[in-house]
């Protein structure tokens, strides 16, 4: 589970923060939290740079999404049913999941995947 951790701009903090598969989080002195940043192509290293020394950080966070992340954005956006594996061989219907991460989900009643 993710959890805010205290920035002391450690070498450690920054290698951790610039290579989290994920991204993270800040939080400032003055309470202001960030979107999620990730190094990568369109967030160079140096803009990473850039933002880690210039903002008052106070505590940051790596992130660690959910299993279960995409589909339950795509649920949340579209009201779609879901089903859940009950491990008896069956998929059962459920209006309001409870997104649990080691449970097996679908939009499909048998539980395939659809591709558009």
């Amino acid at each position: 589970m993710p959890a805010w951790k205290k920035f002391t701009g450690s070498e450690e903090q920054i290698i951790e923060m610039k290579t989290s598969k994920e991204g993270f989080k800040i939080c400032t002195k003055a309470g202001t939290e960030s979107n999620i940043w990730k190094a990568c192509d369109v967030f160079s290293e140096q803009r990473v740079d850039a933002l880690l020394k210039d903002n008052g950080i106070d505590v940051y966070m790596i992130c660690q999404p959910h299993p279960h992340a995409e589909m339950i954005i795509e649920w949340a956006r579209t009201g779609r049913d879901v089903y859940w594996y009950n491990g008896c061989g069956q998929w059962v219907i459920d209006d309001n999941p409870v997104w649990w991460a080691d449970m097996k989900y679908s939009f499909n009643p048998d539980g395939q995947s659809v591709h558009l």
